[in-house]
């Protein structure tokens, strides 16, 4: 099937590629400050967190065909849409305008792990959530069958999410580290939010906020607390994301340099927290978005 493109000219279309467990409910809070409702467009992935695929004769796309014909229609013939996001992979981006700005943010792979696994035994009602409560941390990332937990950042970034587990190669690395240099206006570290923040309001624009972390988990153990043998397979089952986030933190490093960082964060450090959220299309979203493993 032939996918028409937007045709080329200035969009001015900001897309933030959320990557689970990587401090986009945050993010999502800070878009809903500056971007009103009817311009943005959520667009997201069946479960990325969810099992393996029962068979099928025809396997389901990982973006079904109508949420893609809302995307092109709101960008071709209805309201302004000025911002797109959710949890999606670069896949994505054939249906895009040409020079729509991207940014994500990635996590260290063992923090991201441990992150993901005690969000799901905290999400009573997500279909997931038996699964964790039975599974151990190890389990969870090693034996549970979850693309997610198998060098997910890798997969979202190179425009594979539907690879089995244990599918992901070096040449698939090389090809997401091409796509974070070449199509992405912002990389972002959670590790380094702050630094992080004033880079994307640099680029495009946004007012100048302060926001307190969302969505941390409280019933998750430090790193140093976690078992050797269980650091180990954490490890290796994502050591291609390893390798992605040394690669996005040396992007980062550069484009922090470019700019007096010290300066800029008693800037921001100086103005009020807002812990609030508006309660907007992205603010809705955010509340909903614990139950997207499950959608079909």
């Amino acid at each position: 099937m032939k996918t028409e493109r937007p045709r080329p000219g200035q969009s001015g279309v900001v897309a933030f590629l959320h990557i689970p467990k990587t401090a986009g409910t945050t993010l999502n809070a800070i878009l809903a400050r500056q971007y009103a409702p009817d311009e943005t467009h959520e667009i997201m992935m069946r479960g990325m967190s969810w099992l393996r695929p029962r068979p099928t004769l025809v396997p389901k796309p990982l973006i079904s065909f109508s949420k893609i014909r809302r995307l092109k229609s709101s960008l071709r013939h209805g309201r302004t849409v000025r911002m797109i996001h959710g949890h999606f992979d670069l896949s994505i981006k054939r249906v895009l305008p040409d020079d729509v700005r991207l940014f994500t943010f990635l996590r260290d792979p063992v923090e991201r792990a441990i992150s993901h696994y005690y969000h799901y035994r905290r999400q009573t009602g997500d279909p997931v959530h038996p699964l964790a409560m039975s599974s151990t941390l190890e389990e969870w990332v090693g034996d549970c069958g979850l693309v997610e937990m198998d060098n997910g950042q890798t997969r979202r970034l190179a425009g594979e999410m539907n690879l089995p587990c244990g599918r992901v190669t070096q040449a698939l690395l090389e090809r997401a580290k091409s796509n974070l240099a070449r199509n992405f206006a912002v990389v972002g570290l959670t590790e380094r939010f702050e630094e992080s923040l004033i880079l994307l309001q640099r680029a495009f624009g946004w007012a100048l906020q302060r926001f307190a972390l969302r969505n941390v988990g409280d019933n998750r153990p430090r790193r140093d607390t976690v078992s050797g043998e269980t650091l180990k397979v954490l490890e290796d089952r994502n050591r291609y994301d390893a390798d992605l986030y040394r690669f996005a933190a040396g992007l980062f490093d550069r484009a922090a340099s470019q700019i007096d960082m010290a300066a800029e964060l008693a800037r921001l450090r100086a103005l009020p927290e807002r812990r609030r959220t508006p309660r907007d299309a992205i603010g809705k979203s955010v509340r909903a978005a614990a139950g997207y493993a499950a959608a079909s």
